[in-house]
């Protein structure tokens, strides 16, 4: 048998925008999508999975989490540089952990990427990264890094400095360190296309990734829950014309006709624990119906660290109870994420070429389904291995 050659046989596969598809064949070779169809047969060379009809989706993808950044029980760990509100500096893939507890039972419960990134205690919080849940080493596990500029308003921000008398105290004096920090990074800009020995000399590692930003070639990632932050930060991107989208949103329903005109998707949750502070009072799982009413393009995430990333199905679930079309909960944890951040081509998705992460479940995923294999890179997961031997990965993974 050819290394990597996998056929799942018979299963009732989930087809974005489609809906499941029954008695499909998928064929798995070398790590990717190799095949897919509903006369497709197994080749001599594949080892068959018989799925016997079973609820198959693509690996699911959660678009905003905190995952390895911090070990339990240590509360604050490496999610949070809270030395300075502005630390455009950081690069989230230094402080993933991939040994972190929390891997396993995400990727068992059948979540294969992830986007981290650091928290929200900062105006400007560092670069995040799109990665795969299993591997044993980071720069291996990256699907995308960086993959978007963690950026925050409201709450987080001024409590975290206010309180300690330091600047930022107002969501003004929050809005004024996002533009500052923009403007030096254009005055970097200039003074490095001067052409002037002297101004060309000091790299400033930091106002380089923010430029990134304001130059197109990432977005913002911007923490916002109250609607007025929303527009703070739609006002700033307007200003300074670049291209975001809003982590939580969680009043983002209430000026759902400026995302849509702008097309700035939002990323919505945690919404299963209680409300933390008033700015995240009107949170509830009835608000991915009112977006997708509304035309705003969305995602559901965890924001795990608040809802664990292994619940993901669950709050979608709960999203459809509340109204959302079961395909649309699908989707949301699956290609819609992964289009909002241009991987679609990769992940999120069951079509030929996209990567062989594939979940197959005993019911509906999103009405109490639990998985019974899941597939990482093509290969089968063993639960007892992933949680004993430190080296699952190590191999051609």
């Amino acid at each position: 048998m050819s290394a990597g050659a996998r056929f799942i046989k018979d299963c009732n596969a989930f087809l974005p925008g489609e809906g499941f598809r029954p008695q499909t064949g998928i064929l798995l070779r070398e790590g990717v999508v190799a095949g897919i169809g509903k006369d497709l047969k197994a080749p001599r060379d594949a080892e068959v999975y018989d799925a016997k009809g079973a609820w198959t989706t693509p690996g699911l993808v959660d678009g905003h989490t905190h995952l390895g950044l911090k070990d339990r029980p240590f509360a604050q760990g490496d999610v949070n540089e809270k030395s300075d509100p502005v630390t455009p500096y950081l690069r989230v893939v230094d402080a993933i952990n991939p040994f972190n507890e929390e891997f396993p039972p995400t990727l068992l419960s059948g979540v294969t990427t992830v986007m981290v990134v650091p928290g929200s205690a900062n105006i400007i919080g560092g670069l995040g990264a799109l990665i795969k849940t299993y591997g044993t080493v980071v720069d291996r596990m990256v699907l995308r890094a960086p993959a978007g500029m963690k950026m925050a308003l409201g709450h987080n921000p001024k409590n975290s400095y206010g309180s300690k008398g330091t600047a930022p105290v107002t969501r003004m004096g929050n809005a004024y360190l996002m533009r500052k920090v923009f403007v030096q990074a254009l005055e970097y800009r200039s003074r490095l296309q001067s052409g002037k020995e002297e101004d060309r000399r000091e790299r400033d590692i930091g106002l380089e990734h923010v430029l990134e930003v304001l130059e197109g070639r990432l977005p913002a990632r911007i923490h916002c829950h109250r609607a007025d932050d929303i527009m703070t930060a739609l006002r700033i991107a307007d200003e300074f014309d670049f291209n975001c989208c809003f982590d939580h949103a969680t009043e983002g329903y209430l000026v759902a006709d400026e995302l849509l005109a702008r097309d700035v998707p939002c990323f919505i949750g945690p919404n299963f624990s209680p409300p933390s502070k008033q700015e995240v009072i009107r949170k509830g799982f009835g608000n991915a119906l009112k977006l997708r009413n509304a035309g705003v393009r969305f995602a559901i995430v965890s924001d795990h660290g608040v809802d664990p990333s292994w619940y993901l199905s669950v709050l979608a679930g709960l999203a459809v109870r509340e109204g959302l079309p079961e395909d649309d909960g699908l989707q949301a944890i699956t290609n819609w994420p992964a289009e909002i951040m241009g991987v679609a081509d990769r992940v999120g998705v069951l079509k030929e070429g996209v990567d062989a992460d594939i979940v197959t479940w005993d019911k509906h995923p999103l009405l109490m389904g639990k998985p019974v294999t899941v597939f990482a890179a093509g290969r089968p997961v063993d639960e007892e291995e992933l949680w004993n031997s430190s080296c699952f990965y190590g191999g051609s993974l």
